[in-house]
């Protein structure tokens, strides 16, 4: 029963991952984590958005990245990957949450809004949210709502938002499970958990890259941003009046 219910959930957030370049984890973590204990669960939410990773990459989303963006953030996501393993891990999770989801969901309205900000643009901004997003993905699997806000709010194109978001996950994704390895953190049952859920992850992928590619620019920007006002707020409701 608990395999179906995470096959669901699995299907669920890989659907989104493929149509919008994020939400795997910040769907399938919190979901998982009331079947299985968090460890295990966030361990197979790396391994499956790995996996993820891999197959938007072998779609050709890379093409559109921009070389200066991606060498910015993914150098400080990995410095980001070793403070949260290494210490944001031991804070209280629902501090670190509510810090994100305050962030993302003030960011999600702005650019529901079409709010521009170009001075976030800049190289320093970028590796503060590098550094966020690789903490927050080290110590509990989610932090890409944060980045695809920062996006959104610099104006980038759809396809570019999706080609840094595709990259930044697949570098800190692989180093957040090699230093859960090397620090005894992993559960090998998250791979077989993994490999389980696999095939309906695969599935969800596909069938949500196929509607990346027919939606309209600016409907797709407001559809994420809807999505990212209702994740952030249903997780605030959570972490305020149920944790």
């Amino acid at each position: 029963m608990d395999l179906a219910i995470a096959a669901l959930i699995v299907a669920g957030a890989a659907l989104v991952r493929g149509a919008t370049g994020f939400g795997f984890a910040i769907i399938a973590a919190p979901g998982l984590a009331f079947l299985w204990p968090t460890n295990l669960a966030t361990s197979m939410v790396l391994v499956l958005d790995m996996i993820a990773t891999a197959m938007i990459i072998r779609s050709g989303a890379l093409k559109h990245l921009r070389i200066d963006d991606a060498l910015l953030i993914c150098c400080s996501a990995l410095l980001g990957v070793v403070l949260g393993v290494m210490v944001i891990k031991d804070l209280p999770p629902e501090t670190a949450r509510l810090g994100l989801d305050l962030t993302v969901l003030v960011s999600a309205v702005a650019a529901l809004l079409k709010f521009r900000a170009p001075v976030l643009g800049h190289w320093s901004v970028a590796i503060i949210v590098g550094i966020l997003v690789g903490a927050m993905i080290g110590a509990f699997a989610i932090g890409g709502t944060l980045l695809l806000a920062w996006l959104m709010a610099t104006d980038r194109d759809p396809k570019e938002m999706r080609a840094l978001l595709t990259l930044a996950f697949g570098f800190s994704d692989t180093f957040s499970v090699i230093l859960r390895v090397a620090l005894g953190l992993f559960p090998l049952s998250a791979l077989t958990h993994a490999a389980l859920l696999a095939p309906v992850m695969i599935l969800g992928i596909m069938v949500g890259s196929l509607a990346f590619h027919r939606l309209p620019a600016e409907l797709w920007r407001k559809g994420v941003a809807v999505l990212l006002i209702f994740i952030a707020g249903l997780s605030l409701v959570h972490t305020i009046f149920y944790a």
